[in-house]
């Protein structure tokens, strides 16, 4: 045996001549030695035959011809015994026996039996449940003819052969040189037919009790279990679960709401926090095929953070409907400070583009078009830009950021208190800022005008003199207030109010004439 050492019995020399001696005083009644060994005959001059007969501490047995047996099985009555190579009846002793039935694979070269004190060898209870012995701080179990069982063990005392051994076992105990029950964690190799390669490797956990810890029969529902401070699941095999496991089965469309993720195959734990895995195949099959991995939150029970901008460690992130983090430049529709339903990242140019001009599409979770602001059964909704970081930060920035959206530097602003956290502002004060972004001449311009209906530097800006809603902004983003003359690139005069909207553009300086012509190079603002 490979942990727990079993010997055959084998006595001294001297023992032996003690016995010898011990017989050899019988004479005619009492054992007497013959053709080479030992007989017993009883008082009346009869030899003995099946029975066991005592000599000095010792017990021997004459077989059915009267002569004592040695190194064999005794079956007497319901109870099994053996004696060794003496004759002497083994106790407290573990005996390896060859199997003379071994035919196959499955069939071992030799069983062991435990004989007890008293020469009785350990045998499963009449009533069949699989009990076990504790020998010397082991426990074993043995079948309905005292030889230990090893390997999957069901609870009728039957050792489980063959590929589903693993699934219709309750009990494991060892291979056939080492029978003692498996307690904790054990790492086991089987046979999984529903695996490309069928050959595993799998971690049970084996309750106190000696049986491993299971899922319902019916794979509806894992089995968790804390073991050392941490969670770990269970399917309906017992095998412990890896990556990402339902606890519950679902009925619904993949959501990652019913998935906790409980770590790599070697680990097992329930993830408690950051982790950072390729999404789960049915919820992201894109990004889960390209083994693009993301960042993920799990709360304390597991549940991972979805849909919402959620506190953490004093810094907030943002979670799409997948779990996932995001990062960089985001337009969130939201019902609430907190509550996201659908979420477009601005990644490229033409994305800044659509934010300058109001364009941007948001969609919701389920690819519907947001409706802003406008309320439906549930809640309004409202789009806010967010700068969550770079690459993996993804904690929220406020203030002023230079970020980088595909390869060109972008300003932008956003709320530092209050509900407009985080929140690209719409300022128009001193810098013009919309969603965030501040709008800026070009850098081949000195001035451009920005017209806040129509979402977009003005070409011509003689087609929004007067308009209440343009503000003309310089190459850094200011906006020119109460000016008077600046002049553009086109060598054309702008002049402004003050608060920077555009009331005149003309090629040249007002004031150059005392009235308006017809041809407008008078600026009627500053008349």
């Amino acid at each position: 045996m490979r942990k727990q050492t079993k010997l055959v019995a084998v006595l001294s020399a001297a023992a032996l001549l003690a016995i010898g001696a011990s017989m050899t005083s019988f004479a005619a009644a009492g054992w007497q030695e013959e053709n080479g060994t030992w007989v017993y005959y009883d008082k009346d001059g009869y030899q003995v035959s099946d029975q066991w007969q005592k000599s000095g501490n010792t017990w021997f047995y004459l077989n059915s011809d009267g002569e004592m047996a040695t190194d064999t099985i005794i079956e007497d009555d319901d109870n099994t015994y053996y004696v060794d190579a003496n004759g002497a009846m083994v106790v407290n002793q573990w005996i390896q026996v060859e199997n003379e039935d071994s035919y196959g694979d499955d069939d071992p070269d030799y069983f062991w039996y435990y004989f007890q004190a008293n020469g009785k060898a350990y045998k499963a209870p009449t009533s069949g449940k699989t009990s076990f012995k504790n020998i010397n701080g082991k426990k074993y179990t043995f079948d309905s003819e005292g030889k230990m069982l090893y390997g999957w063990i069901n609870t009728e005392s039957e050792r489980q052969t063959g590929d589903d051994a693993w699934t219709n076992g309750t009990y494991f105990c060892g291979d056939e040189n080492d029978g003692a029950q498996a307690n904790g964690w054990a790492q086991i190799s089987v046979v999984d037919d529903s695996q490309d390669d069928p050959d595993q490797n799998y971690y049970f956990y084996f309750d106190t009790n000696g049986k491993k810890v299971v899922g319902k029969d019916d794979g509806s529902e894992l089995k968790s279990k804390t073991i050392n401070g941490l969670k770990y699941s269970f399917d309906k095999n017992g095998k412990m679960v890896s990556e990402w496991a339902m606890p519950k089965a679902s009925n619904t469309e993949a959501s990652i709401s019913s998935y906790n993720y409980f770590n790599l195959p070697e680990q097992g734990w329930r993830a408690k926090g950051w982790f950072n895995v390729v999404p789960q195949e049915d919820v992201n099959p894109d990004d889960n095929a390209d083994d693009a991995s993301k960042w993920f939150y799990a709360e304390n029970d597991g549940d991972l953070v979805k849909s919402e901008i959620k506190t953490i460690n004093s810094k907030k992130y943002a979670f799409n409907a997948k779990g996932e983090m995001l990062s960089g430049v985001q337009a969130l529709a939201m019902t609430s400070n907190t509550k996201i339903v659908g979420s477009n990242g601005i990644g490229d140019a033409d994305k800044v583009d659509a934010l300058k001009a109001g364009t941007l599409e948001v969609k919701n979770y389920e690819n519907e078009d947001v409706k802003y602001g406008i309320s439906d059964d549930t809640d309004s909704v409202d789009v806010y830009v967010y700068y969550f970081g770079a690459g993996s930060d993804g904690s929220m920035k406020t203030g002023n950021q230079n970020i980088d959206i595909d390869g060109d530097v972008y300003a932008f602003s956003f709320g530092k208190s209050g509900s407009s956290k985080g929140r690209g502002l719409n300022e128009t004060k001193d810098t013009l800022y919309v969603n965030g972004l501040r709008i800026k001449a070009d850098s081949d311009m000195r001035y451009q005008v920005y017209s806040m209906s129509k979402g977009a530097l003005v070409e011509d800006p003689a087609t929004v003199v007067g308009k209440e809603d343009t503000y003309v902004v310089n190459t850094s983003g200011s906006i020119m207030k109460n000016k008077k003359n600046l002049k553009d690139t086109d060598d054309m005069y702008i002049c402004t109010d003050k608060d920077g909207h555009i009331r005149g553009y003309n090629e040249e300086k007002c004031g150059t004439k005392a009235d308006k012509d017809s041809k407008g190079y008078t600026c009627e603002y500053h008349k």
